[in-house]
């Protein structure tokens, strides 16, 4: 692949990266509301089992606050993998984008071994989201070796 290819395609996977994050917080937040909205819909929350029965209670202040709490961790990780995304996208020295390369690779990580096991419930629901946070972090691993292979082209060419 040509120089001027490379550099002709570095751009528009910086504006694919930072149009899918903006996407990815945006379906997250829509999604989180709706389970939260629903939690609350539904006047009561269950947790566990005992004798192969739901143990559900009247959703109260401390139900409602709990399911914020739940859905505010897998929150936190959408924004960070944003912040990071777009940290990578406009960060000028190549320490500052390695550095945000590894918080987006980080969040993705986490909400990937958040989301998975809770397939058969909530995550179901942030399954969408998170499959867009894996396709940022895979632009932003691209840029990450395009930024890599750039560096080492440039080490080359110094006398």
């Amino acid at each position: 692949m040509s120089e001027t290819t490379q550099s002709s395609q570095a751009p528009r996977v910086s504006g694919a990266e930072r149009i899918l994050a903006y996407i990815t917080v945006g379906v997250a937040a829509l999604t989180s509301a709706y389970l939260l909205f629903m939690l609350l819909s539904e006047h009561e929350t269950c947790y566990g089992m005992q004798a192969d029965k739901l143990l559900c209670q009247p959703v109260d202040a401390i139900a409602a606050a709990r399911g914020a709490l739940v859905l505010l961790f897998p929150g936190v990780l959408f924004i960070g993998g944003a912040i990071g995304a777009l940290w990578q996208t406009r960060a000028s020295l190549s320490d500052n984008r390695n550095a945000a390369y590894g918080l987006l690779v980080t969040c993705t990580l986490l909400l990937i071994g958040i989301v998975t096991p809770a397939l058969a419930g909530a995550g179901l629901f942030l399954l969408p989201a998170t499959l867009l946070m894996v396709v940022v972090a895979a632009l932003g691993t691209v840029k990450f070796v395009h930024d890599w292979r750039t560096g080492a082209a440039q080490a080359e060419a110094r006398p």
